[in-house]
C-alpha cells in the first residue's frame, strides 16, 4: 500500500511539472470564441466552501474562476462523493463559459472536474 501511494505521488508531480499552462485571462479576453462552447481547462484548486456551496479553481497566471453549486444537483453528488480535494492540485475542469463581465470576470457553469493525474495513470481515467 505504501508503495502504491510513493508511486502515485510520483506520477502527480511528474503530470503537475508537464501540465499545459492554462490561461483564463485568454478566455475572458476571446470570449467569443469560448461563449457557450464546453471547454476543458487544467486548473488548480484554490478553495471549496461548503456554506455557500461555491468552489474556487485557479490557473497558472493566478486569475480566479468561481463555481457556484448550490443549485446544481450533479456537483452536489459529486462533491459528496469525493470530499477529499486538495488545495493546489491541478484538476481538469470540464465548463461552459456563459458570460464576462467589465472586470474580465468569467461566469461558467461547471460539468465535471477530476484530478488531472488520473488521466497519466496506466488504467486510464477513472470512471
Amino acid at each position: 500500500m505504501r508503495f502504491c501511494l510513493i508511486i502515485l505521488s510520483i506520477c502527480a508531480f511528474a503530470f503537475n511539472l508537464n501540465a499545459a499552462e492554462s490561461n483564463l485571462a485568454e478566455i475572458s479576453e476571446n470570449f467569443n470564441e469560448y461563449k457557450d462552447k464546453e471547454i476543458t481547462i487544467s486548473l488548480r484548486l484554490k478553495h471549496k466552501d461548503e456554506v455557500f456551496e461555491n468552489i474556487i479553481f485557479y490557473d497558472s497566471k493566478n486569475v480566479d474562476i468561481s463555481f457556484d453549486y448550490s443549485k446544481n444537483k450533479p456537483i452536489k453528488r459529486m462533491m459528496k462523493k469525493n470530499p477529499m480535494l486538495h488545495r493546489g492540485l491541478m484538476y481538469k475542469v470540464k465548463m461552459i463559459p456563459r458570460e464576462v463581465d467589465e472586470q474580465l470576470n468569467i461566469k461558467a457553469d461547471l460539468l465535471n472536474y477530476e484530478p488531472a493525474f488520473l488521466d497519466k495513470l496506466p488504467y486510464g481515467k477513472a470512471e
